[in-house]
């Protein structure tokens, strides 16, 4: 984990790797996308967590600021080719959070570009506070703050404005998807949490930035990879 950090202070990419001990092994692999001004270090406890209940876990970072949510989502569409080809024989789940929700509808459902991504090797994918519907306060400090526009790229796509680019985030077939809102979210609004063809949603006691660290998150997210539900019973 130094190294990783290390590198996160160089500003340079942070990915990172956890596989299970061989007596806790799933044989199944989970890949978190983290969201908006985060890194990959924030996902380092779910991360940690999945890892103890048998997920090979892939992490993968970006740096939010610097592109459009297209450009951002044709970059992680490579990246899950390349753990899909690491991973031949194993099935491969997403965990997101925020932004990288709208990134995977991306990856996933505009898939006409090189690499294509076989989404059938898609088992199950969370979402964490998913934008689907945009966000009013995305929307606030373009109007208000537009020199955040330009700071912060993907900032006025994410705006729930009805011409802003997340409401033309494609549609995709396959994986099972569960959606887990934050009941005190001020930044995602609970009915922008919902997502076309999506399988369950939930809500969890939280707000929006620091669900991921949130133990009933990770209980939650494991419940639905493992099971296909957030149902206890």
């Amino acid at each position: 984990m130094l190294d990783v950090l290390a590198k996160y202070l160089k500003g340079e990419k942070c990915y990172f790797y956890m596989h299970p001990k061989p007596k806790d092994d799933r044989h199944e692999v989970v890949v978190l996308i983290h969201g908006l001004i985060r890194r990959s270090v924030d996902l380092y406890p779910m991360s940690k967590f999945l890892c103890k209940n048998g997920f090979t876990v892939y992490v993968y970072d970006y740096k939010t600021s610097t592109k459009g949510i297209v450009a951002h989502g044709d970059d992680l569409r490579e990246y899950l080719c390349k753990v899909i080809t690491e991973n031949p024989e194993t099935s491969v789940n997403i965990v997101t959070h925020s932004l990288g929700g709208i990134l995977t509808r991306y990856a996933l459902g505009k898939n006409d570009k090189t690499p294509i991504l076989d989404v059938s090797r898609i088992k199950r994918i969370v979402m964490l506070a998913p934008p689907h519907g945009g966000s009013k306060v995305a929307r606030r400090f373009v109007k208000y703050l537009p020199f955040t526009g330009r700071w912060v790229k993907p900032l006025a796509e994410l705006s729930d404005a009805k011409d802003s680019e997340v409401h033309s985030a494609p549609l995709f077939e396959g994986p099972e998807v569960g959606v887990v809102a934050a009941k005190y979210d001020k930044e995602v609004l609970l009915k922008d949490t919902y997502f076309h063809g999506m399988k369950e949603h939930c809500i969890i006691k939280s707000e929006h930035s620091f669900m991921v660290y949130l133990k009933s998150a990770h209980e939650a997210v494991l419940r639905f990879l493992t099971t296909g539900t957030f149902k206890t019973d």
